[in-house]
């Protein structure tokens, strides 16, 4: 273990119980020798706690941190993140999962290139929303060499788009992973020496560790699979329905005292993409020492573009009233009133539904029909991903052909002519 990095996958949840063993088990076939998973339970109403006390019973790599009292998502993770040893560290949600061997191949990968901080396409799993729904398992289909992206064109990307959930970002929530020696110089550089500066605790990681190195690493193999569930936060955002208002209104509450960056008017948090990057971009750029380079942010673009988010969404109209208040408020700012309200006027929404496209698809990912080829969870989704990625992604014309000529060959061999021969003498 001496010749062995440490590497740390935090697991901050709450009120996962029917996802979170499925996780676990996804950490428990890992095979790296210095490995660890901690758990940091938010005061779950169900039996998630137990559940992660009962995997740690069967693999001491496995730590558990039950709270008793409601932390909220970004305070759950900070307390995961603080519980890390020194090496390299990961963080998956309760629904998500890691690929067998994917820690492995993490640490072949940092070795060989001599970075801290690599990135890659995660596969996907969506749980079904109803006991009779339908699951989908995708894995995208590129294959390519490793490659060495540079900080400064990925920051200047997101002045932009202002959407870090981009192929490439190299947030360490699914994402990714990165050296615990960047988390601290990160928390060296805030007031509170915290390392989730920003209310939530994904794609700030991506921006702020950007900028703490020239460049990092990115593949394309899917060292993990992000889960997606009915009980996701992103989910809440789009529903109306009593429940989710509640517990989006929770997250938004629990947050109220950590508004956005004063150039954004120090506005309360805002779900939008678009203005979350911003606020990562901000946020990152002002902390003592930072060494990111990022073009002049162009507020003109910045609202134009949220309108562009917000037409093409699936937000449910019903939502989007707090969040174009928010927007009037930073436009109001940068005397850019004129251009919100016209856009305000003009803009049309378009009705997107959010039901998700279920059966076999290929498109730049392979898609599955998870309860079809047995994959129920996201520990079979696990199983299965390594052989879809390197079949599949590789999949082309001339291999249906290859595959046609070995058919024909087959059948050919079993049922063509043969030579026959009398039985030999006894």
């Amino acid at each position: 273990m001496d010749n062995y990095p440490l590497f740390t996958v935090i697991i901050p949840e709450k009120n996962r119980e029917e996802y979170l063993v499925h996780t676990l088990k996804t950490c428990m076939i890992q095979e790296y020798p210095n490995f660890e998973v901690i758990v940091s339970d938010d005061c779950s109403e169900d039996n998630s706690a137990d559940i992660a006390k009962q995997a740690a019973d069967k693999d001491p790599r496995i730590k558990v941190f039950a709270h008793d009292h409601h932390l909220g998502m970004r305070d759950n993770f900070e307390f995961a993140l603080n519980q890390v040893r020194p090496g390299y560290v990961m963080a998956l949600g309760g629904d998500d999962g890691l690929t067998p061997g994917c820690i492995q191949r993490m640490y072949e990968i940092l070795k060989k290139t001599g970075r801290q901080l690599l990135t890659w396409v995660p596969a996907g799993f969506t749980y079904p929303s109803t006991p009779d729904g339908e699951s989908i398992f995708n894995v995208r289909r590129k294959h390519a060499p490793l490659e060495i992206k540079k900080s400064a064109d990925f920051l200047a990307q997101l002045t932009q788009t202002f959407n870090y959930q981009v192929l490439g970002c190299p947030m360490f929530y699914i994402y990714g992973v990165t050296s615990t020696e960047l988390v601290d110089r990160v928390k060296s550089r805030t007031k509170d020496h915290s390392f989730y500066y920003c209310p939530t605790p994904d794609g700030f990681s991506g921006v702020v560790l950007a900028g703490e190195v020239e460049d990092y690493v990115m593949c394309y193999e899917p060292l993990s699979i992000g889960g997606s569930t009915i009980k996701s936060q992103g989910s809440n955002y789009r529903r109306t329905d009593a429940k989710a208002r509640k517990e989006a209104e929770e997250f938004f509450n629990d947050n109220i005292r950590r508004t956005m960056h004063s150039e954004l008017a120090s506005q309360p948090y805002s779900p939008l993409i678009t203005l979350m990057t911003a606020d990562y971009l901000l946020t990152a750029r002002d902390l003592p020492g930072w060494h990111g380079k990022l073009p002049e942010i162009s507020f003109e673009r910045l609202i134009k573009k949220s309108f562009e988010f917000m037409a093409n969404s699936s937000y449910d109209s019903a939502v989007l009233p707090r969040e174009l208040n928010i927007l009037r408020e930073i436009a109001k700012q940068h005397n850019l009133l004129p251009l919100f309200n016209d856009l305000r006027k003009n803009t049309k929404k378009k009705s997107i539904s959010r039901r998700q496209v279920t059966g076999f698809a290929v498109t730049n990912s392979m898609r599955f029909p998870g309860n079809a080829v047995g994959v129920n969870n996201i520990y079979d989704a696990c199983l299965a991903t390594n052989f879809v990625y390197n079949y599949f992604g590789k999949f082309s014309v001339r291999q249906v052909g290859e595959i046609v000529v070995n058919d024909i060959k087959i059948v050919a061999e079993r049922f063509g002519p043969h030579q026959k021969d009398k039985m030999p003498e006894i």
